[in-house]
């Protein structure tokens, strides 16, 4: 058995990851290049930090020195990234690879061990972005708001290694309120997290159920996120929908007893009700 597959089958507050955070010369995937890169593996209580400046080889675009703050000459006598690789190899063996928008710093990472004759291991990868924006639908989904919401402290935002360990508190914030039985294994959470895409099966059957509770006038039941408590679990709530314009439905929720507005993607589940109304002839659409 492999080792992305063990980890697959592993109680996600049990896996070891190595949360990943890059600085970049600028944002394009073919000109730029990796400056800064920071790692911080956990392993059960055992706890690895690393980091170091990369000699990128290009110079720095000005959006990025205003970013993160480093300048040509701050790298200028910095590692490569070959002389490094080994390094970083190592400590993203065995581990789930962890990043906020994975997919971006996954990305340059894969090119630039490519453009030195080298492959990362294959391991798999959360993306705590996604998290954010499936699970717990913040209003804003970078990594500070995700972290102001949860709790999480960042300071000095935009240098590696500051980012890299308020990812690494953010990803157990996460599986904390996501799983506090500590049960749930990395396979379930992916697996959650490609039914509540936009336009998987479960969401478009969502969809259908209500439109059909709103033709009907039937209430549904939610099982909901709240985003005033994002570590509280699900809220379920009966409401009888007034307006519907998908992602957003209006209507009275019978567990706050007043008017409010839901989101399609705060909702986990959607179940067709059997209480019967009627629409108020004085309401006044928000949607």
């Amino acid at each position: 058995m492999s080792t992305a597959t063990t980890l697959l089958d592993m109680p996600l507050g049990r896996a070891p990851v190595a949360v990943i955070d890059l600085e970049m010369t600028g944002l394009s995937v073919e000109r730029d290049r990796i400056c800064e890169i920071a790692i911080v593996r956990r392993d059960g209580e055992a706890v690895e930090e690393w980091s170091t400046l990369i000699a990128p080889g290009v110079s720095m675009s000005k959006s990025a020195m205003r970013c993160h703050g480093l300048s040509d000459a701050d790298v200028a006598d910095a590692p490569r990234l070959v002389e490094v690789a080994q390094r970083i190899e190592s400590l993203l063996e065995g581990a789930i690879f962890v990043a906020h928008n994975a997919p971006f710093d996954l990305g340059f990472l894969q090119r630039a061990f490519a453009s030195c004759g080298r492959e990362l291991p294959a391991v798999p990868v959360v993306d705590t972005l996604l998290m954010a924006r499936r699970l717990f639908a913040f209003p804003r989904n970078d990594l500070r708001s995700a972290c102001d919401r949860l709790g999480v402290t960042l300071e000095g935002a935009h240098r590696a290694l500051t980012d890299a360990r308020a990812t690494a508190d953010l990803y157990v914030r996460m599986v904390e309120a996501l799983d506090p039985s500590g049960t749930v294994t990395l396979g379930e959470l992916d697996a959650l997290l490609g039914a509540l895409a936009p336009d998987s099966p479960l969401r478009l059957a969502q969809r259908q159920t209500l439109r059909r509770a709103f033709e009907r006038r039937r209430t549904v039941w939610l099982d909901y996120q709240s985003t005033s408590h994002p570590t509280g679990g699900l809220v379920h709530r009966e409401v009888a929908i007034w307006q519907l314009r998908l992602p957003r439905l209006q209507g009275w929720c019978h567990l706050r007893l007043g008017e409010r507005v839901f989101r399609l993607d705060r909702c986990r589940a959607v179940e067709l009700g059997d209480r019967a109304y009627e629409i108020p002839e004085d309401f006044e659409p928000r949607i």
